[in-house]
């Protein structure tokens, strides 16, 4: 059944071009081996009817023209005919007429010979498939026939008869051989075409059963013919179940949104006789009830005379596809962080929202205090582990209708329709309630808010939302010194519970800094700050691992990398601190060298600020003399020795002089 489909599908899809050339070149074959034979004929009768009959040569002549015109006619067909069908029938008529003229002028001389050159015309005719010559010939033998038989005209030469009989036996004979070479050639033609066929048919059932989408092939009633392996794996039904079964029994589709089941597409493209494609939200149903999206194109086979054929259905899972579709739908609307909607959605979303029936609309900013800070010390991991309790705070206080999206680093918007001012106090205070209850490496999670509502149609909508941001600009500059001094301390208060001989060290260095200053007679503001920068001079090592930090031997050139970074870390916790801003530019140079040779910024002697300096001597003497997990402790003099060793290369030898001679004596 496959092949006799195939076989049909590629006749009524392919050219037949080749057969036209076939019919044509038999059609030029015929006039002109058909006017040779007349030409042949007609000097025949002339030399008979001239030697044998002594007929006068006038009559002769008349004769033997007019079977030359008839073999010109032949010719000619060819030259004001373009038509084949056309020429086909007038050559049937040529032969039909040329039959009669020689039944009549010449059946008193060869008598039944008449009949053998009506059997070379039908020779002829055998030649075109259609056989319209054929009947055009043998209907005008048959009238001739009924015509000689109620005759009274009397055959008598029957001694021309035989001569005749010979002559057009002759002629017979090479017809037969011309018909049969013609009929063998058309017939090894045919061969070929048959095998081409073939081939065609098994490359096109290969082509099906491999091609990567499904593909159904019905008939013109509905009935499935062909069903491939991909469209059987979608539908859930195999070959020997689905051919034979109506179309919409295996293809059950419905509407994904409406659930309703669609039009059977077989019948619109046999009304239509058009390709048609089913929209994105078609689901196939397959035959243990899976739903499966799915995209197909559904175009009808049509005979070149228009008859409807049958249909063919190409379809593929859209599965992936749609859930690509999804995720990318989703990406282009949410932050991937957070999972809120993003900039763009949030300014669709406004566009649509405001309107007179949502109206009071009120809207909220948001924005994490000390985000930065967090990002320096503890890594860019932990700001966004803030963000994302700060958005799931949102999601679990506020409406399923609101809208909350992420707009920025650290700042979050909320659209909430039907809403009044009175009720955004509230909803702060609820979501400020819920970030309470969370920490992260001890940190409070803090947000600044700004809120302004729109209660009427004439207010501008872009105004509210400037007035919304501005306010929570105001509240953020109140609440920025305190929680940045907040999210300081809590730094510290890590670094002491991560590393518990750092608080000790850090005090010890804020105590030897403030004597040295004394001993450099330095000024109070200066001492204050000498004090604060020996406390904060290693808050950067929190975002220092650990394992770093403890561990025991000397550390490889990876982890002595990593050490280094605690003073630039130090620096921007400390400055965003607008009131500890001299501190940070101190903490920054604490492990800078008199020789230059220190880090981060290599200073040398003078350019390292003096309070810097200090602390660095005061830092290193105590590392030096307390226990330490990569060197054994020094005692005292041991360190002193190090100090003096050091003034001049690694520190300033004015203060390693005060130090050791003032400072450590003073004490002793």
């Amino acid at each position: 059944m496959l092949n006799h489909k195939i076989s049909q599908v590629i006749s009524a899809v392919s050219e037949t071009y080749e057969e036209e050339i076939n019919l044509k070149n038999e059609n030029r074959f015929v006039c002109c081996f058909g006017a040779l034979l007349i030409v042949i004929g007609a000097f025949c009768s002339f030399l008979s009817l001239y030697f044998i009959f002594h007929e006068p040569i006038s009559k002769i002549w008349l004769d033997s023209t007019i079977m030359s015109v008839f073999a010109l006619i032949l010719l000619s067909v060819l030259v004001i005919f373009k038509n084949e069908v056309v020429i086909t029938y007038m050559l049937s008529a040529i032969f039909a007429l040329y039959l009669v003229f020689v039944m009549v002028r010449y059946y008193s001389y060869i008598g039944p010979a008449i009949w053998t050159l009506a059997l070379i015309t039908v020779m002829f005719s055998i030649l075109y498939e259609k056989k319209r010559m054929l009947y055009i010939i043998l209907s005008t033998i048959i009238i001739m026939v009924i015509h000689f038989i109620f005759s009274p005209k009397k055959f008598e030469r029957w001694d021309i008869y035989f001569l005749a009989q010979a002559v057009i036996f002759i002629l017979l004979f090479m017809v037969i051989i011309v018909v049969h070479n013609v009929i063998r050639n058309r017939a090894d033609k045919i061969q070929e075409q048959f095998k081409d066929i073939y081939k065609s048919q098994e490359k096109l059932y290969l082509t099906l059963q491999s091609v990567g989408d499904g593909v159904i092939a019905v008939d013109y009633a509905g009935r499935i013919e062909f069903i491939n392996p991909i469209a059987q794996k979608i539908t859930g039904w195999n070959a020997k179940d689905a051919i034979g079964q109506h179309f919409e029994k295996i293809f059950n589709i419905i509407n994904e949104y409406s659930r309703e089941k669609i039009k059977c597409p077989i019948d619109i493209v046999f009304e239509t006789k058009e390709i048609i494609e089913l929209a994105n939200h078609t689901i196939l149903i397959s035959k243990d009830g899976t739903e499966k999206p799915i995209e197909d194109t559904i175009a009808p086979i049509v005979y070149k005379d228009g008859n409807l054929l049958g249909a063919i259905i190409v379809f593929r899972d859209f599965s992936f596809k749609k859930e690509k579709q999804k995720q990318i739908e989703y990406l282009s609307f949410h932050d991937q962080l957070t999972g809120l909607y993003n900039r763009r959605y949030f300014d669709e979303e406004f566009k649509r929202i405001d309107t007179q029936r949502n109206l009071p609309l009120s809207i909220v900013y948001a924005d994490i205090n000390g985000l930065k800070i967090a990002n320096d010390a503890f890594g860019h991991g932990i700001g966004d582990q803030l963000i994302k309790k700060a958005a799931a705070a949102f999601n679990k206080v506020c409406r399923a209708d609101d809208i909350i999206a992420r707009i920025g680093g650290d700042e979050f918007i909320m659209l909430l329709p039907k809403t009044d001012s009175n009720h955004l106090k509230e909803l702060v205070a609820r979501i400020e309630k819920e970030l309470s209850k969370k920490r992260i490496k001890g940190l409070e999670i803090s947000l600044s808010f700004g809120w302004d509502t729109k209660n009427t149609k004439e207010q501008s909508s872009e105004d509210v939302l400037k007035n919304a941001e501005e306010y929570m600009y105001q509240r953020k500059i109140y609440n920025s010194h305190s929680k940045r001094n907040d999210v300081i301390k809590s730094i510290l208060d890590m670094l002491i519970i991560e590393s518990p001989q750092e608080d000790n060290h850090s005090k010890r260095v804020s105590i030897l800094s403030r004597d040295i200053g004394k001993a450099c007679n330095l000024s109070d503001n200066e001492i204050h700050q000498l004090q604060i920068t020996g406390e904060l001079h290693d808050i950067g090592k929190i975002a220092i691992d650990e394992e770093i930090l403890n561990k025991p031997g000397k550390l490889n050139k990876t982890e002595i990398t990593q050490i280094r970074q605690h003073a630039e870390i130090g620096y921007r916790l400390i400055a965003t601190t607008k009131d500890f801003y001299n501190i940070a530019e101190y903490v920054l140079a604490h492990h800078e060298r008199w020789d230059g040779k220190g880090y981060p910024k290599k200073l040398k002697g003078e350019e390292i600020p003096m309070l810097s300096r200090i602390v660095a001597v005061a830092d290193s003497y105590d590392a030096m003399t307390s226990e330490r997990t990569y060197h054994e402790r020094l005692n005292k003099d041991q360190a002193i020795a190090e100090i003096k060793k050091n003034a001049g290369t690694q520190f300033d030898p004015q203060i390693a002089r005060i130090f050791v001679e003032e400072v450590l004596e003073a004490q002793w």
